[in-house]
């Protein structure tokens, strides 16, 4: 079990006979899923860290229709929900379900703490993971709060040349980023083709270079 344990980011930089000896009496169980089985339901109480040692699963919002809505998938070596582990409303926010056969460790809140108090470059890469989540999540926010495909579009870019100039590399694939941004792949296709169209960029698969870089900004405006 330690050394399903060692790829996870949690135990970065902590080596197996540590991460041995500060298990040595904890409580944690090894659970498998089979696909499309739930892991857990929107709304459940997390109180257990859950970490993905084999396969993979998806996080899905139900919203008040009853529509899912896919968040993001989630693969071994992962957490799930780390973040919410703590705090007053610490509920899973998205439902999460299985892609394939799935392999995880549960590790219960209380033992999660006794970690802490064991190890504290596990707390330090705990608190590290929790707040790159928390960035992550307040991202994917702003970017809910345009109301068109176009001005997301126009503001992820706009966010990558501030790096990477007028011709920018995505970070995502168009699955993932139609996923980041809660829509259909085919409508960020569509999307895209018309911004080149109207001479705002011009794409080619990943890399993207930046045409009209003043109406991008007027868009977000």
């Amino acid at each position: 079990m330690i050394e399903q344990l060692l790829p996870n980011p949690l135990f970065q930089n902590v080596s197996a006979g540590e991460l041995r000896k500060n298990f040595e009496g904890l409580t944690y169980k090894v659970k498998n899923y089979t696909k499309g089985e739930i892991l857990a339901h929107q709304g459940d109480v997390c109180n257990k860290l859950v970490i993905l040692t084999k396969g993979s699963v998806r996080g899905e919002m139900i919203d008040e229709s009853g529509r899912l809505i896919k968040i993001e998938d989630i693969a071994a070596p992962r957490a799930l929900a780390p973040l919410f582990l703590f705090g007053a409303a610490n509920r899973f926010p998205v439902e999460v379900t299985a892609n394939e056969n799935t392999e995880a460790i549960i590790i219960p809140k209380e033992s999660v703490i006794k970690l802490f108090a064991r190890n504290e470059v596990f707390l330090e890469n705990y608190m590290n993971m929790s707040a790159n989540y928390a960035q992550t999540l307040s991202e994917k926010l702003f970017f809910m709060s345009f109301k068109t495909i176009r001005q997301k579009l126009a503001s992820y870019f706009l966010r990558l040349s501030a790096t990477q100039g007028s011709q920018i590399l995505l970070d995502r694939s168009q699955q993932e980023l139609a996923d980041y941004f809660g829509i259909s792949r085919p409508s960020l296709a569509r999307e895209v083709s018309h911004m080149q169209d109207d001479g705002l960029i011009k794409a080619d698969r990943k890399q993207i270079t930046i045409l009209n870089k003043e109406k991008l900004k007027i868009l977000i405006r």
